[in-house]
């Protein structure tokens, strides 16, 4: 089966061929497409190499939204500058391990010297952490189990776009103003959607070549830092229950 992309091309490419010439005009090609540089019977994927910048990103993004559920993890290292012969030193590390879906899911968080885990489900925040978030987010029970809050949209906004996917995948490919996508080589399962200049990018997403371009890595090195991020799980079930026993609940 035909991803959309490329049943879209070719409908674009066949109905001028097959309409009267003499009361239609051919349509125009979806937005995004190139048709100089579609052939339907060498295409073997979902085609997204085929598209502008602006339409391939918002494919990626598109496919997140409705995949829905899915694990990634990773880490990014600021750089920081220094007054040494040596460069930039590494500053401020953050790493997070999500598993879930909107609405249900769990998280690891590191931030610097900040330690939590939450869990977001049916409405609610379930958060504990290390000595230094209950320091600087309170209560300071957090610090001994977890602590509800009715609500998920405040405590998302705080750390977004970290514990939202598709705001993650969409800040990913936004870290540039420039964006490409590589046309794979015959035997690739995945494509390479380089953020930044070819010359100098600033990282790499690999998204599924056949159907929904969905991520599976982002890779980043740039003069702000370096990091990597995995994703697997795509629309896989996914159970999210509240803690058993966290020492401050929310009112029924």
């Amino acid at each position: 089966m035909r991803h959309p992309v490329v049943s879209a091309l070719v409908a674009v490419a066949v109905l001028p061929l097959t309409a009267c010439a003499a009361t239609s005009t051919a349509p125009a090609p979806p937005a995004g497409i190139d048709l100089e540089a579609f052939d339907p019977a060498e295409v073997t994927g979902n085609g997204l190499w085929l598209l502008s910048a602006d339409a391939a990103a918002r494919e990626v993004t598109d496919a997140v939204h409705a995949a829905g559920s899915v694990r990634y993890s990773g880490s990014f290292t600021e750089l920081s500058a220094v007054a040494s012969d040596t460069g930039p030193a590494p500053g401020r590390s953050l790493a997070i391990d999500y598993t879930g879906r909107p609405g249900a899911a769990t998280a690891k968080v590191t931030a610097g010297d900040l330690e939590f885990e939450v869990v977001l489900v049916d409405g609610r925040t379930y958060v504990r952490g290390n000595a230094a978030y209950a320091e600087r987010t309170g209560p300071a029970a957090v610090e001994q189990g977890f602590v509800c809050s009715t609500g998920e949209e405040t405590f998302l906004d705080e750390w977004s776009p970290l514990l939202r996917p598709a705001d993650l995948v969409a800040s990913l490919l936004e870290s540039s103003e420039s964006l490409t996508v590589e046309p794979p080589e015959d035997d690739e399962a995945t494509v390479s959607v380089i953020v930044g200049a070819s010359e100098a990018p600033v990282g790499a997403l690999t998204v599924e070549r056949t159907g929904p371009p969905l991520p599976v890595a982002f890779t980043a090195g740039d003069g702000s830092g370096d990091g990597e991020f995995s994703f697997t799980g795509w629309g896989e079930p996914v159970a999210v229950t509240a803690p058993a026993d966290p020492v401050i609940d929310c009112r029924s």
